[in-house]
């Protein structure tokens, strides 16, 4: 009787934790079909602003992600720092900024699966502290593109 009392607390707590993963914060359910607030920032050869938004295969990379969950890309052009910043305090919901995987912010925010690259020089993007669902959602999308 004992052994199935712990089969029957631990079903229970496993059921109580809720699907995983998940945004404590509810980025992904907030920005699907509504907007990306991203932050940019210029590097050459990666991300360049145009006209009302950005070029380059970041820039493609997070508008195709962007279209995946039915949402619309705002642009907002800052220096690294403060974009990633702005991240970490839940006021943007994407970094792109041809972050590298070494980064050390990556122990400060989420970071992607590579996009480009390998090793510490991959290129990776940035997402808010703790949101796994979202990253799950943007890694998911990296990883079928690849």
């Amino acid at each position: 009787m004992a052994g199935s009392s712990w089969l029957l607390i631990a079903l229970l707590a496993l059921c109580a934790c809720g699907p995983y993963p998940r945004d404590p914060e509810d980025t992904l359910e907030d920005v699907r079909g509504g907007v990306l607030r991203v932050g940019a920032v210029e590097v050459p050869q990666v991300m360049q602003r145009s006209d009302g938004g950005a070029v380059g295969p970041e820039a493609e990379l997070v508008e195709a992600f962007a279209r995946s969950i039915e949402a619309r890309v705002e642009w907002t052009w800052l220096a690294p720092d403060e974009a990633l910043e702005r991240l970490e305090r839940f006021e943007l919901h994407l970094v792109a900024a041809g972050l590298r995987k070494g980064s050390p912010w990556g122990g400060r925010v989420g970071m992607s699966r590579p996009w480009r690259g390998s090793g510490d020089t991959a290129r990776v993007l940035a997402v808010p502290p703790g949101e796994n669902g979202f990253l799950v959602a943007l890694d998911r999308f990296i990883e079928a593109r690849r």
